[in-house]
C-alpha cells in the first residue's frame, strides 16, 4: 500500500499528466475527499517553484480547479494538491452540438484571463485538463503546472499566447471532431454549419504568426458568448461607440463677425447723421442774433421774411466786398444808412466800401444776405 503524501494524501490511481507532470488520484484522509496531486523535483529552484504554486494557489475563479495545498518535502520536491471534479475529462467528449461547444471553451477561456491577468499561464492546456462537472460546465485541472516544470528544468517558460492556440485546438477538435494540423485547415470546410465568425475566430486562436498573436481569453469569452446568443453582463457589455460629429458645411458670403460689424457701422453712420442733421437745422434756423464762421471768418444771416432788416455792423469789418448799391456806384462818403441788395446772378463789379459805415438797412427779395 503507498505511503500517504505528507502524511494526508494517500494515492489511489494515475491521471493524465499535464504540462509534463505526473498526476495521481489521491484521497485526502483528513478531508476525506478526492483530490489530484502532483510531484515537481524543485531541486535548486524549490523556493521558486514553491512561490510560483502559491500564487496559482491564490488565484481564483469559477472555471479553475482551486489548489488546495502546497507541501515541500524534505528533498525540495514540491507537492500541488487541487480539488479533483467529478465528471469525465472533455476528451472523451469528441464532438459537441456547436452552442455547446461554444459555452464550454468560453468558460475555459474564463478561467485563462484569471491566470493572465495574475501573470500566471497554464502551460498544459489539453482536452484532459478539463473536467465536466455534473451540471456540464468545464473545470479546468493542473493550472501552474507547466510553469513550474520550465523554473525546475530551466526551459522556456510557457506563453499566453500557448494556452490560446491550445484553446482554439480544443474549440477546433469539439465543432468538427478533428484534431487541428499546422497550418489549420479552415473548420467551415469541415463542419458547413459553422458560422464565418466562429469559423474566424478559431483560426484567429491557431494564428502562429508572431505579428497577429491570437486574441486575450477575456475578449474570446465575450465574443463566444455573443455567437452563442447569451446576453452580457451590463459591466461585460461593449462600450457604445461615440460617432464624431458630422463636418459642417463652410457658409459662404459675409460671416457672423462681419456681418455684426456692418450692421454696427450702420448704426453709427446713422447716430452720426442724425446728429448732423439736429445741429445743421438749428444753424438755418438761427435769427439775427446767431451767427456761425466759415473758414475765412465772414458771418451768414438768415432772414426771418423778405422784408427790410436793419443789421449792425462793427467798423472792423469794412470794408464790405460784394455788397453792390442801389445806384450801382462807388460809395466814397461816410454814410449813416446803406442801402443794399443782393444779386447772385447780375454782373456787377463790386464795389468797396471805404467809409466807416455803423448801420445798413438791406431790403432785398432774397432770405439770406452773406458777407463775403
Amino acid at each position: 500500500m503507498t505511503e500517504p503524501i505528507a502524511g494526508r494524501y494517500r494515492p489511489v490511481a494515475p491521471l493524465p499528466a499535464l504540462g509534463g507532470v505526473a498526476r495521481e488520484l489521491a484521497v485526502d484522509q483528513v478531508a476525506d475527499h478526492r483530490v489530484a496531486v502532483a510531484r515537481i523535483a524543485g531541486g535548486a529552484q524549490a523556493a521558486s517553484v514553491e512561490r510560483l504554486l502559491e500564487a496559482v494557489k491564490a488565484t481564483r475563479q469559477s472555471s479553475l480547479a482551486p489548489v488546495l495545498d502546497v507541501v515541500r518535502l524534505d528533498d525540495d520536491t514540491l507537492v500541488h494538491v487541487e480539488a479533483q471534479a467529478d465528471g469525465p475529462l472533455l476528451s472523451g467528449a469528441v464532438m459537441l452540438p456547436q452552442a455547446s461547444a461554444v459555452l464550454v471553451v468560453a468558460d475555459v477561456a474564463d478561467a485563462l484571463a484569471a491566470l493572465h491577468a495574475a501573470g500566471l499561464t497554464h502551460g498544459g492546456l489539453a482536452p484532459d485538463a478539463v473536467v465536466l462537472d455534473a451540471s456540464g460546465r468545464p473545470v479546468v485541472m493542473g493550472a501552474g503546472l507547466g510553469m513550474a516544470m520550465a523554473i525546475s528544468t530551466g526551459a522556456p517558460a510557457p506563453t499566453a499566447s500557448a494556452d490560446l492556440r491550445a484553446l482554439g485546438a480544443i474549440l477546433y477538435l469539439l465543432v468538427t471532431g478533428r484534431e487541428a494540423t499546422q497550418p489549420p485547415a479552415s473548420p467551415a470546410s469541415l463542419a458547413s454549419d459553422i458560422a464565418p465568425a466562429l469559423n474566424g475566430l478559431i483560426l484567429a486562436l491557431l494564428s502562429d504568426d508572431a505579428r497577429r498573436p491570437p486574441p486575450p481569453a477575456a475578449l474570446v469569452a465575450e465574443r463566444l458568448r455573443v455567437m452563442a446568443g447569451v446576453e452580457l453582463p451590463i459591466d461585460l457589455m461593449p462600450a457604445p461607440v461615440v460617432q464624431p460629429p458630422l463636418p459642417m458645411t463652410p457658409r459662404r458670403g459675409i460671416s457672423d463677425a462681419g456681418l455684426a460689424a456692418i450692421v454696427g457701422g450702420i448704426a453709427l453712420l446713422a447716430i452720426v447723421l442724425a446728429v448732423a442733421a439736429i445741429n445743421g437745422g438749428g444753424l438755418l434756423n438761427n435769427d439775427s442774433s446767431s451767427s456761425s464762421g466759415s473758414d475765412t471768418g465772414i458771418p451768414t444771416f438768415t432772414l426771418p421774411a423778405a422784408d427790410s432788416l436793419t443789421l449792425t455792423v462793427t467798423g472792423d469789418t469794412l470794408p464790405l466786398p460784394g455788397v453792390v448799391t442801389d445806384t450801382g456806384v462807388t460809395d466814397t462818403a461816410p454814410i449813416d444808412t446803406f442801402q443794399v441788395f443782393t444779386d447772385t446772378t447780375a454782373s456787377v463789379p463790386a464795389v468797396t466800401d471805404t467809409a466807416p459805415v455803423t448801420t445798413a438797412t438791406l431790403t432785398a427779395p432774397e432770405a439770406t444776405l452773406q458777407i463775403n
